[in-house]
């Protein structure tokens, strides 16, 4: 004859009750195996027991210490994909960002000029430095537009009537 379903449901709660009492025994660090013989199988009926006795180191070590466990579960989770490094859409997309600064490279002018002006403020980065350079950097720009320009040539009249002509 079938157990009925009100006995089933008992049963199963004593079954939970019996494995809450266990569970709060671990974590208590209670020994006793009150709730023993209600659980079958060698790996329950150790744990009712409180003792770890059959089990390896590293596994007393993860039992004694669970939020190391769940912490390095967690870095694990984390960093994985970083470092597994996303398998083939990470070389994608580095030979995608190889191409896009290559084209930039290229279609950008003044590379020589800017490398240089780039050099030189990194080497320039003492203020007295700096003054300086702004200095000979002005007496350069000036020295050129002396040169582009036309020479003026100024004409005076005396009464005497001389004429004088200088050029600047």
């Amino acid at each position: 004859m079938k157990p009925s379903l009100e006995d089933e449901r008992r049963a199963l709660l004593e079954q939970i009750e019996a494995s809450r009492a266990v569970y709060r025994r671990m974590l208590s660090g209670e020994p006793g195996d009150v709730h023993a013989r209600s659980m079958s199988g060698p790996a329950q009926r150790g744990i009712a027991s409180g003792g770890m006795q059959g089990r390896s180191p590293p596994v007393q070590w993860m039992m004694e210490h669970p939020l190391w466990v769940a912490g390095g579960v967690a870095l694990l989770v984390l960093a994985a994909p970083r470092l597994l490094g996303a398998g083939r859409h990470a070389a994608q997309k580095r030979r995608e960002n190889k191409r896009r600064a290559r084209q930039r490279r290229e279609q950008e002018p003044g590379g020589t000029a800017r490398a240089l002006v780039t050099a030189a403020m990194l080497l320039l980065r003492d203020p007295a430095r700096m003054r300086m350079a702004a200095r000979v950097a002005g007496s350069a720009w000036q020295w050129l537009q002396q040169r582009r320009r036309p020479p003026k040539t100024i004409t005076t009249v005396t009464p005497t009537a001389r004429v004088t002509t200088r050029v600047h």
